[in-house]
């Protein structure tokens, strides 16, 4: 599959470098995976590539080469940790580049998460009224939740999908809590999650 994925992107394409991540990078793709990659190229006929090959649908952006050396390194996020499968140099400087701004960013000050902590004690305490304007914010808060986990940790946030990994993976206790509260929806399983968020 990755094989026959590669030899369609380097035929249409012609990339000078490509960065593949999600399940085909670790292994665990199933039947709705689609394959995640970026690729750095010369010329780009589009910018993004949703060609099913096999089966399996491509979800693959294409940067020019100039794009990759001057464009916010927050565009290209998903090559932080992802396999460069090919590259004839450009590759490995956008990733480099990337992985430096992740390290410069992945703090926030304390009087940011003294706010963080303080608007979500706020959220759900409102949240408690069970009127429409109550249950928007814990919509709200459930939908920052993962980004506040992460700042409040001082961790960067990749994305909803790899942070929800990582919880299943390091964090058990909050990964239950999290799934609980969005699976029920409930002040209850709402407020213990946003306890375990701003825990300290």
């Amino acid at each position: 599959m990755k094989d026959a994925v590669l030899a369609y992107l380097n035929e249409t394409y012609h990339p000078r470098a490509v960065f593949l991540y999600g399940s085909f990078q670790r292994g665990d793709q199933d039947m709705y995976s689609d394959f995640d990659c970026t690729l750095i190229v010369d010329e780009k006929p589009r910018k993004h590539d949703d060609t099913v090959i096999c089966g399996v649908p491509l979800d693959c952006f294409l940067f020019t080469a100039a794009e990759a050396e001057t464009e916010d390194p927050d565009a290209f996020l998903p090559v932080y940790g992802a396999e460069l499968v090919q590259d004839d140099g450009v590759g490995k400087r956008l990733q480099s580049r990337v992985r430096d701004y992740v390290h410069e960013h992945e703090r926030i000050d304390d009087e940011e998460k003294a706010f963080i902590r303080a608007w979500i004690r706020k959220t759900v305490k409102r949240a408690e009224k069970g009127d429409d304007e109550g249950n928007f914010r814990a919509v709200a808060f459930l939908w920052e939740s993962l980004t506040d986990y992460c700042f409040l940790r001082d961790r960067f946030y990749f994305g909803s999908k790899q942070t929800i990994a990582d919880l299943r993976q390091h964090d058990p206790a909050g990964y239950a809590l999290f799934h609980r509260a969005i699976t029920e929806k409930t002040p209850e399983a709402i407020a213990a999650w946003a306890v375990h968020v701003i825990r300290e």
